[in-house]
């Protein structure tokens, strides 16, 4: 299951106060024995000069502020920009900038378009790994004539400093306790079968008619790691849902109009869970051929505006055969 997940909903960080009065009154002493003033907290001020300089940087450059997201809890906060009118015509991509205390480091990015992911509870910060860890997740959408697949880009939040994750899991918004052991898993693309090369109008962002079977990869302590014995039940449990989905693609009508799609997915989740239950190659290959059974990928070149003929069952099965995939140790 993906779970969804909203985009934050940005607010302006404003600066109150203005300039001094002209004339400043004779300063009126302190009674006896009233407390001291407090000197001012050191990390929020080097936040609000880091912000600042942030931000002069980035109009040096050619960009102006969009929207300041501060991190609560933190002195720390995501500024997005948008080009200046200046250059606005000869850029037309966003900018990010993830600003904390201390000295002065900021992890600036550039792309088409750019968004802050917030959890499902709400939050800014993700515990990608289990251990308490802070990070936030912005995607990067590469933007030409059209818009592409978003990436993410992953922000540690190491106290109230920001810096770019040294490791990061393939989706880190694909994230989910599933085994409520206190560590999440996390989902990843573990294999994929392009069918065809498909328009952009026709098949989206991926360019491709293609079928994905996803993987499971958690933290272990030093990476995120796809060859745990842990994750073993989770797949058994998909490959049992695996097997309830073939018996629907098994009895379904319209084998010889449809386009194959599901039935594709089906059989490559078939095989390739069944593999990392240990099955052998030849028993996995045998689950997804009954599933195949009657189905051919010819109605695709009809329902889907194709640059090329669609391969058939065959030639995606050798691909299925030959894939890399994990060992669960």
């Amino acid at each position: 299951m993906k779970p969804l997940f909203a985009l934050v909903a940005l607010a302006a960080l404003g600066c109150a106060g203005g300039p001094g009065p002209a004339v400043r009154p004779a300063a009126v002493p302190a009674p006896t024995g009233a407390a001291p003033a407090q000197s001012p907290d050191p990390l929020l001020v080097s936040f609000r000069e880091n912000l600042e300089h942030a931000k002069l940087d980035a109009e040096r450059a050619g960009w102006q502020v969009r929207e300041v997201v501060p991190i609560p809890g933190h002195h720390a906060a995501v500024v997005l920009y948008d080009p200046s009118s200046e250059t606005a015509p000869a850029t037309r991509v966003a900018r990010v900038d993830a600003v904390g205390a201390g000295p002065y480091q900021v992890v600036t990015s550039e792309s088409g378009m750019v968004d802050v992911v917030k959890t499902r509870a709400g939050s800014l910060l993700w515990d990608l790994r289990g251990d308490g860890s802070a990070a936030v997740v912005i995607h990067l959408t590469p933007c030409g004539a059209n818009c592409g697949v978003a990436k993410p880009l992953v922000v540690e939040l190491a106290g109230h400093a920001f810096k770019a994750a040294s490791l990061s899991p393939e989706c880190p918004t694909c994230l989910d306790d599933r085994d409520r052991d206190g560590v999440p898993e996390l989902e990843f693309r573990l294999a994929t079968l392009t069918v065809a090369p498909c328009s952009r109008a026709s098949c989206g962002p991926a360019s491709a008619l293609l079928v994905e079977v996803r993987g499971l990869e958690r933290w272990d302590g030093q990476r995120y790691a796809r060859d745990l014995a842990v994750l073993r039940p989770l797949y058994a449990a998909r490959l049992r849902q695996a097997e309830s989905d073939a018996e629907s693609v098994k009895k379904s009508p319209a084998k010889a109009r449809t386009c194959p799609l599901n039935a594709l997915g089906v059989a490559a989740r078939l095989y390739v869970y069944a593999r990392l239950g240990g099955e052998s190659r030849a028993d996995a290959l045998a689950r997804a051929d009954r599933a195949m059974s009657g189905w051919d990928t010819q109605p695709c070149a009809t329902e889907y505006d194709l640059l090329a003929a669609p391969r058939r069952w065959q030639a995606l099965r050798t691909e299925l055969e030959a894939l890399p995939l994990p060992t669960l140790k």
